[in-house]
């Protein structure tokens, strides 16, 4: 075989191997990018079934919240108080007010949950078009920038897949307000229907 052709030849196999590592390097490149997308769609449901669970507590809650607001308006109308101070002289009015606190504090937490959640959906809703869109040029990314996709995909992981097997709020995390803030808010004030 003369050189010349020996080299055509070389150089053809030579690039054949390039194109079919190329091929089987997207091929990897595709698969792994479809996994992280599979991942991320997993934790979105789940993320979403707290939000959900989170919103339907809070709606609960809301709605303890305003019949409490009406037993202490009642008990305040009945027994004709006016201050505070009066109010935690009165021990129904008072163990109602603790309550009033506690829920307002809950509400607040879960509300902050929701929000920390919903952001985390909208992160991750963002990452799957962004691999969609990486996936359209898969053959012309560089590894490194695919890699630096991954790096980030599992740092949100990361982020969020711990917060979902939390539950959805800690009762060690909650601060109550002041009762003469409750009490403001809740009562009636002098010549008020």
């Amino acid at each position: 075989m003369k050189p010349f052709v020996f080299a055509k030849w070389y150089l053809v196999i030579i690039l054949l191997s390039i194109t079919t590592i190329s091929v089987a390097s997207s091929g990897l490149k595709k698969n792994t990018l479809k996994v992280k997308i599979n991942e991320i769609s997993m934790l979105r449901v789940i993320i979403i079934d707290k939000i959900d669970q989170a919103i339907e507590m809070r709606h609960d809650l809301e709605k303890h919240l305003a019949e409490l607001q009406v037993e202490i308006r009642s008990e305040q109308i009945r027994t004709e108080i006016i201050s505070h101070e009066a109010a935690l002289q009165n021990l129904r009015i008072r163990y109602n007010l603790s309550l009033v606190q506690t829920l307002q504090a809950y509400i607040t937490l879960l509300n902050e949950r929701i929000d920390y959640f919903q952001t985390g959906n909208e992160r991750l809703k963002f990452l799957i078009d962004q691999i969609h869109d990486d996936l359209a040029i898969i053959d012309i990314l560089k590894d490194m920038e695919i890699q630096n996709l991954i790096d980030r995909i599992d740092m949100v992981l990361n982020e969020f897949v711990p917060e979902t097997q939390k539950q959805i709020i800690n009762a060690t995390q909650i601060s109550l307000q002041p009762s003469e803030y409750v009490w403001e808010i809740v009562s009636l004030k002098p010549n008020s229907p």
